[in-house]
Order: C-alpha cells, then sequence, then structure tokens
C-alpha cells in the first residue's frame, strides 16, 4: 500500500478538539447518508467492498479516537483506506494525524509510477478552519494569509523552526488587483491544506520581507517560493532548498494544472516524512497484523466457496412437515 495523503499537526489545548471531529465526521456521514454515529465505537459494514471502523479509548488522561474507512476489494490506484485518527490531552497539546492510503503496488510493465494528486479530506479542511491547529510554531488555515509588517518577526521564527514538518509558502501579489490575487492564490494553494502554509505579501510587505531574509533568499515579485523547515541565512548553500516558482511558469501555466503539480510534489514529500513517534507508538498498539491484497482475495475466494457451500447445502436439505404436525395439534 502506499501513501497518498498524509497530514500530522499539533492542536493547541484548551479547545473541544475530540468533539469538533466527531461533529464535523458526523455532519460528512450525514451528507453521505450514512447512517452512523461517528461516537460510536464499533466495526460497521455498509457494503461488501466498504467497512468502517470507530475507535475510542483511554490513554493516561487522554482519549484516543481513530475513524477508519476501508475499502478490501480497491484495484491498483484506488483508495484503500482512510484514516483520522486523533488524542486529545487536557492541559497538553494534543494531535490529529490524517491519512489516505491507495492500493498501487501493480504497476503495469514500463508504466511511469503513480502519482495522483489525492484531494484533502473535506473533514480536515473544514477542522482547519474551526480549530487552533499549528505545524511546529505555524499556525496552520485553510487559506492563504495576508502578511503585515507586524508580522515578519514571527514569519522569521517560523521559517526557521526546526520542528516544522510542511513547507511555508511565501507568495508576492506583484501587479495584480488584491482581489484577484487573493482568489488565485486560494485555487493554487488548494491542494495543500493540512500540508503547508500560505501566506500573502503585499509590494511594502514584501520589500520589508526581503530586507530581513536577504538577497539569496529573497522572494522576487510576483512569484511563489516554498521554504522547507528549518531556513537557515547564515549557510550559503541553505537558499536551494527553497524553489522559486517563476512568474514565466506562472503565466504560462492553467491554475488547475499548477494546483495539481504542487499539491503532487507536497503529496510525495509528505508521504516519505515519518510520523512522530509518540503518536505512531500509540495507535500501533490498536493496529492488527496487515493483511495483504492477495492474501484479502484469498480469504475471500474461501469465504464466497463456503457461502455458495451452505446455500446449496440449505436448498437440497430435506424440508420439514410443520402442517401436517399443526393439523394434528388442532385435532387434539
Amino acid at each position: 500500500m502506499a501513501v497518498g495523503f498524509r497530514s500530522f499537526l499539533r492542536a493547541a489545548p484548551g479547545q473541544e478538539l475530540l468533539g469538533t471531529v466527531i461533529e464535523h465526521l458526523g455532519r460528512w456521514l450525514a451528507s453521505k447518508e450514512i447512517h452512523l454515529d461517528a461516537d460510536r465505537p464499533g466495526q460497521y459494514v455498509l457494503d461488501h467492498d466498504d467497512l468502517v471502523t470507530i475507535l475510542r479509548d483511554r490513554r493516561g488522561d487522554g482519549q484516543l479516537y481513530q475513524w477508519r474507512r476501508q475499502h478490501p476489494d480497491a484495484q491498483p490506484r484506488d483508495v484503500w483506506r482512510t484514516t483520522i485518527s486523533v488524542f486529545e490531552r487536557p492541559d497538553e497539546p494534543g494531535w490529529i494525524w490524517t491519512e489516505i492510503e491507495t492500493r498501487d503496488d501493480c504497476s503495469a510493465l514500463g508504466e511511469a509510477p503513480y502519482n495522483r494528486c489525492m484531494s484533502v479530506p473535506s473533514v480536515l479542511r473544514a477542522l482547519l478552519g474551526k480549530l487552533t491547529v499549528v505545524d511546529g510554531r505555524t499556525e496552520m488555515a485553510p487559506t492563504p494569509q495576508w502578511v503585515t509588517g507586524g508580522h515578519l518577526p514571527d514569519l522569521m521564527d517560523f521559517l526557521a523552526d526546526e520542528t516544522r514538518r510542511g513547507p511555508v509558502y511565501m507568495i508576492s501579489q506583484g501587479d495584480q488587483p488584491p482581489e484577484e490575487f487573493e482568489r488565485w492564490a486560494r485555487e493554487i494553494t488548494w491542494h495543500l491544506v493540512g500540508l503547508g502554509t500560505a501566506f500573502l505579501l503585499d509590494r511594502t510587505v514584501e520589500a520589508g520581507f526581503n530586507e530581513m531574509v536577504g538577497s539569496a533568499h529573497y522572494l522576487p515579485a510576483g512569484t511563489m517560493r516554498t521554504y522547507l523547515p528549518e531556513v537557515d541565512l547564515d549557510n550559503p548553500e541553505d537558499p536551494l532548498r527553497h524553489k522559486i516558482l517563476g512568474r514565466t511558469r506562472i503565466l504560462a501555466t492553467d491554475t488547475r494544472r499548477l494546483a495539481r503539480m504542487l499539491g503532487r510534489a507536497e503529496r510525495d514529500r509528505a508521504a516519505r516524512m515519518p510520523i512522530p513517534e509518540d503518536a505512531r507508538q500509540l495507535v500501533r498498539e490498536y493496529e492488527s497484523a496487515p493483511v495483504s491484497w492477495r492474501e484479502q482475495q484469498r480469504l475471500l475466494s474461501e469465504l464466497q466457496a463456503e457461502n455458495d457451500r451452505l446455500r446449496e447445502a440449505l436448498g437440497t436439505r430435506p424440508h420439514l412437515h410443520v402442517a401436517p404436525r399443526q393439523q394434528q395439534l388442532t385435532a387434539s
């Protein structure tokens, strides 16, 4: 199985983290006309290829919640499993781990590796608008945020943060009108929600930003630059890590195509980044041993054969003669 989408975010304490997640999952289930209680643990068979498992357990002073939807018969390139895991603690940061796995391990000979821009789960997109969550010290948002001059010192802290997992995207307004620019920025970052944070700079703030980071790390006008974690202004080789999406490429590329290109690149990077050990160890205790797709197919075939055998046995066994016995009881 391959990771199609992976997001791991810390949640600030003192908010209704678990309750908000369950509420939004319940709304999503209702919109899909799936009649399940998102807060009720158990395993639910919606269809032969649609299983939902809900887990809830206490760990010390915290609560672990996991919602998982699995499609055992998924074909190559299809979604195999979607999992949202949440850990809430009263006085310490919690976390939200969202992961979509695909079954794309059987590419045809000579075919390029499958690189799909898996959609950001709508539940996660909605949660980022309701909860205070961070990547390292950078607060995450569902849409790009404008930067003011007063925010520049904090922005430098975000860039230099070694605990940050995802990128910070700095997008220069250039000569575009504000509303047009903001709409365009939302579109090209549509597939980056939950994976990175996007900031918008007008000309005035851009000048202050470039003065702060220096000529090697500067943001050219009308471009977008991806700043990976732990920006080091004193390292002459560091600027090579932070790629610039140039103005020529921006003008020559359709907006949706540009959004998918950025989304695929970040999904690939996020899939290779391991989940923090504290979260991985906690969830691992509840994981069953993985079953390969071929083993699933073998077990499915055996179950189908056993089902056919039972149907045949039930269809050919002697029938009970109930009516005559009922007549005897009535007569007596």
